[in-house]
């Protein structure tokens, strides 16, 4: 108990990220944010009703180079993992001028200097997909007449090299015609060294334990091609546009070898090795159209058409042994999806109606070779799924003081499995769920907020998929049908006061999907699968805080999370406080280089099923903008210290991995520019969610 007050004692003192407040010389009027600054001390932060929003009209971090790093340096986000995530609430749907981002190189063409504001919204209201958790709002800058060229190189030096590069054309003209198209081509790989660890016993009412003791090194390369292209067209108040984007794997593949030790086996000692080779495609078409009609009433219609196939083939060989596996995946998938919805303003109040319509198609054949008979030699899963969603929100502005808002949203869901050819009734699923979200928010000078929403979480398509994979020799990996959606009940609360951020969440989870491990008798090994976890509790705490001193910006961030976890055979407790603590700094040196230094720990305890050992690491960013070009020199891991070590003790199982590799790197990029003239595309996904599943 000692160490979680001391631990919230801490978040609470500690200064924990936010930019806030940069001099300047005169008066600045930020239309993005609808109001006038007259002060020596610009906020390039605002607090919103569901979060924060960031200008970047006149921020430094406008000249960083890439939108992504810009955005990995604003509050209340993890940019640890390479990705951008939300802190306390994992990965956020993004959406840039208003449609869903649906691959990362097209944040990745963006430069910072395209940003005109980023809106971090970690209580969305009901017009997003009932598993979304956060929410990123992208603004560019104002269309200009003209051609606008733009084109990136990258080259990354770590234990594999990476090369990418992009290009971005667009071409805006004085009637509101936008025509744009981007390309993005890379090869990035990596190399791991790998250490497992296998406590198990064979059977719950006996005394006698097993071990398995694996190292592996293992290595990938992957090869990727994006392009895109369409036109946005505003005439008046009004705006229609069609995108087209073709993603493609070429080629993916992943080795390893390892050596184990083991003596749950006849045979102690086995040296493996296994190759993972696949290939992969999407086409996405999304069209759009915004309308204002009389009474002031806005009509957006958006529709979504994606199609793709996933191809691998998978195989291990045990030297000693002389066991081959072989497993081979061949899927596709299609997606539809519609949505319509109207706004209009009564007085102080927003309010906002709409409708969804979502189709969605996943088959997949898996063959495998090698295996016992327990194993699916030959097998198909089918499944067909529509879902309908409809949703009503508010936005009250009671007085300038206080903000009410809320909103309701109802999804009916109907799915059908199939395996091999016959329905099985018992893994189809129907949902009806009803998805309330309420808040309050009080303003001056504290910015205080209160909110309860519900969310609902399904499981992604892999993860229904019943095939194994091979990990060593006396573990193996695999998918459950049967899982079911998952449901969360949220209570937060929110507090901003200058430069100061603090969250507060309460959680009860529902049905929560969590990895586990379970000797399987028949296979003579251990099996990793994911379940419907049993209903419990969780407390988390968010803080943010900065400081401005002359050159030198200090950012320091914390999350701390507790939880009363308990399951398996024999039941385990799950509930030691999980926190991690993160420090950047900003340096505005001479000669316009601004250097970006952070450095980032990962602490220890529990979330859901997983222990985390603990692990840290520094990274530096350099960057400098000159005429047209824009230089960045990046070194993530600096000291190479970043370990992957995580737990996880389940049933009769006690799982220990230690991952070291592909995080330590030093990056070069260039992009180049000629003229400034931008276009808008505004279209949306309709179902980013399921998409996300696909």
């Amino acid at each position: 108990m000692k160490r979680i007050i001391l631990i919230i004692s801490l978040l609470l003192a500690m200064p924990v990220g936010i930019y806030a407040q940069d001099s300047i010389d005169s008066l600045t009027i930020d239309s993005d944010l609808d109001e006038v600054v007259v002060t020596a001390q610009r906020k390039y932060v605002k607090p919103t009703a569901r979060g924060l929003k960031v200008s970047m009209s006149g921020n430094p971090l406008s000249k960083i180079g890439s939108a992504t790093d810009a955005i990995k340096q604003m509050p209340l986000i993890d940019g640890s993992a390479g990705s951008i995530s939300v802190l306390g609430k994992g990965a956020p749907v993004i959406y840039i001028n208003g449609r869903k981002m649906m691959n990362s190189f097209e944040l990745s063409v963006l430069k910072s200097s395209d940003l005109a504001s980023v809106e971090i919204i970690t209580n969305p209201s009901a017009e997003y997909g009932s598993d979304v958790s956060a929410v990123i709002l992208i603004k560019t800058k104002q269309p200009l007449a003209g051609l606008y060229v733009s084109g990136k190189g990258n080259v990354t030096a770590s234990e594999e090299w990476s090369e990418s590069a992009g290009a971005n054309l667009q071409y805006h003209s004085d009637n509101g015609l936008t025509v744009f198209g981007d390309i993005s081509y890379g090869w990035s790989g990596f190399r791991q060294k790998r250490h497992y660890a296998e406590l198990f016993k064979k059977a719950s009412n006996t005394e006698e334990t097993f071990a398995t003791l694996s190292d592996e090194t293992a290595k990938k390369r992957s090869q990727s091609l994006t392009a895109d292209g369409g036109l946005n067209y505003d005439f008046g108040k009004n705006s229609a546009g069609m995108k087209y984007i073709f993603s493609r794997t070429p080629k993916s593949k992943f080795a390893s070898e390892g050596n184990t030790s083991t003596d749950a086996l006849p045979i102690s000692d086995i040296t493996s090795s296994t190759s993972y080779d696949a290939q992969a495609f999407n086409h996405y078409i999304n069209a759009f159209g915004d309308f204002k009609l009389p009474l002031s009433i806005g009509l957006r219609a958006d529709l979504d058409y994606m199609f793709g196939k996933n191809i691998s083939r998978w195989d291990a060989r045990e030297e000693e042994t002389e066991r081959i596996i072989t497993n081979s995946n061949n899927s596709s998938h299609d997606y539809f999806g519609a949505k319509l919805k109207i706004n209009r303003k009564f007085g102080n109040i927003d309010v906002e109606a709409g409708a969804e319509y979502a189709h969605t198609k996943n088959d997949q054949y898996f063959t495998s070779q090698g295996l016992s008979d327990m194993f699916f030699t030959s097998a198909s899963d089918m499944v067909r799924q529509n879902l309908q969603a409809y949703f009503l929100s508010f936005d009250y502005d009671i007085s300038p003081k206080w903000n009410i808002y809320g909103g309701i949203r109802y999804e009916n869901t109907d799915s059908r499995y199939e395996r091999d050819m016959i329905l099985d009734n018992n893994l189809s699923r129907k949902y009806h769920d009803f998805l309330p979200n309420l808040g309050i928010q009080f303003k001056s000078p504290v910015t205080l907020a209160m909110y309860y929403r519900a969310n609902v979480g399904r499981p992604s398509y892999s993860l229904l998929d019943n095939n194994f994979a091979y990990v060593t020799p006396t573990l193996w990996e695999t998918g459950n049908p049967e899982l079911v959606a998952s449901r969360a009940h949220n209570v937060g609360v929110s507090l901003y006061y200058r430069n100061f951020i603090f969250q507060g969440t309460y959680i009860r989870s529902e049905n929560a999907i969590g990895s586990v491990y379970q000797y399987n008798a028949g296979l003579n090994a251990n099996v990793r699968t994911n379940v419907n976890l049993p209903d419990y509790d969780i407390w988390q705490l968010v803080a943010s805080q900065g400081f401005n001193v002359k050159f030198w910006h200090p950012t320091v961030q914390g999350v701390l999370l507790l939880q009363n976890l308990q399951y398996g055979d024999p039941i385990r407790k799950y509930n030691k406080p999980f926190y991690q603590l993160s420090l950047n700094n900003r340096f505005d040196l001479p000669a316009g280089i601004y250097a970006y230094l952070s450095a980032f720990y990962l602490g220890t305890g529990n979330t859901t099923t997983t222990y985390s050992r603990g692990t840290w690491q520094m990274a530096l960013t350099l960057s400098k903008s000159y005429r047209n070009w824009t230089f960045t020199l990046s070194a993530n891991d600096i000291f190479g210290t970043w370990k992957q070590r995580f737990d996880t003790y389940s049933n009769t199982v006690d799982y220990k991995s230690d991952i070291k590799g592909a995080s330590q790197h030093v990056s070069v990029t260039a992009r180049y520019t000629i003229n400034v003239a931008k276009g808008k595309y505004k279209g949306k996904a309709v179902r980013e969610d399921e998409m996300n599943r696909l």
